[in-house]
């Protein structure tokens, strides 16, 4: 799980006025780049690593424009595109606040929805995470990404090759499609969390090592912060389904319900899986215990046996000048047979009683 802000970037927020645009984020130095969509049912024009520029003058009253920022780093790039579409200024701040929590806004002219867009490593089994920004509009759509790369792909080639129903729809309906994509992923980090899980069912059940509690605690952090990721987006795509807002149209809001299920199927599955983690972690420490036990049981069984050895042989190891049958010629033999005969009747009598 990567989504840890610089404590730095906070300190330097600190005293500003509200709605100063400030990056909070892992430093970055890649290019911005933009590109934009421009569609309609029957057209659609896609421009790559588009300069900054007045962005208004790809506006058009028949075409849907989708405007899609990757790095928000540079807080000149967001406050000149915020002051061409008239962002308010708590809006740009939100756009570069990469630890926000996932929300909608309303505004007069527009609606600011911002959430997660999560990616899982399997090569370094961590879940990634990268906040994305929509800014809908009447006919236009702004998107604001942390860096280069994102699992939009599916959305471009529907605009691309004319799939589904996107370009017969208004700019609302790209904007579900959007989310609908990045709440789908979520499934594929649920799955992958729930096949960890079941391996490490198997190895606990096996004889769990340390690292097996290691891997508990770690998926137990990635559920933490998946969770709270989830949840506020269910929350948000909730608001969004019954506002008001004239962006939304009512067709588009059935289509937001159905996101809405599968939040609700995420956040199930996330309780689920903690609950699970709970039971291992109860079923290792157990194991752990019982481990404890044996390891106790066997020494009391030795310690058990050798008792009466350790009274005979101190018995006879004691300074008195008159001990019976110290100075036997074959007291040594005696006492010799008599230990060993006195251990194997206590192993005996212990094996009888079942203690090991």
């Amino acid at each position: 799980m990567k989504n840890s802000p610089p404590e730095q970037s906070r300190k330097n927020k600190i005293g500003l006025p509200p709605g100063t645009p400030v990056y909070l984020g892992k430093e970055r130095s890649e290019e911005i780049t933009i590109e934009i969509f421009q569609y309609n049912e029957k057209e659609n024009t896609h421009y790559k690593n588009v300069a900054p520029t007045d962005f208004t003058n790809y506006l058009k009253d028949d075409f849907v424009t989708w405007i899609n920022v990757d790095g928000i780093y540079d807080q000149t790039i967001v406050k000149y595109i915020g002051e061409q579409f008239n962002l308010h200024p708590l809006t740009q701040e939100d756009i570069m606040n990469t630890d926000h929590r996932p929300k909608v806004e309303y505004f007069e002219d527009y609606l600011h929805f911002t959430l997660k867009m999560l990616k899982y490593d399997k090569e370094k089994q961590a879940i990634l995470s990268e906040q994305i920004s929509f800014v809908l509009g009447k006919n236009w759509v702004l998107s604001f990404q942390e860096i280069d790369g994102d699992i939009l792909d599916p959305i471009r080639d529907r605009l691309n090759n004319n799939k589904g129903r996107v370009r017969k729809r208004k700019a609302d309906y790209l904007v579900y499609s959007l989310i609908d994509v990045i709440v789908d992923n979520y499934f594929i980090i649920t799955d992958e969390l729930q096949v960890q899980i079941e391996e490490l069912e198997h190895n606990i059940l096996q004889g769990g090592e340390k690292k097996e509690l290691e891997t508990i605690l770690k998926i137990k952090k990635e559920l933490v912060f998946l969770r709270k990721s989830v949840i506020p987006v269910r929350e948000a795509i909730s608001a969004l389904e019954k506002s008001d807002s004239k962006l939304i149209e009512k067709s588009t809001k059935q289509f937001l319900r159905d996101v809405y299920d599968h939040t609700i199927h995420i956040g199930e599955s996330i309780e689920n899986y903690r609950e699970m983690l709970q039971s291992l972690l109860d079923i290792y420490l157990t194991g752990l215990s019982n481990k404890l036990n044996n390891v106790m049981k066997t020494l009391t069984v030795i310690s058990t046996v050798f008792i009466p050895l350790t009274f005979i042989a101190g018995l006879y190891g004691m300074n008195f000048d008159y001990i019976p049958g110290a100075k036997d010629p074959n007291g040594f033999v005696i006492a010799s047979v008599s230990m060993i005969g006195i251990g194997i009747i206590m192993v005996l009598i212990l094996r009888h009683k079942k203690w090991f």
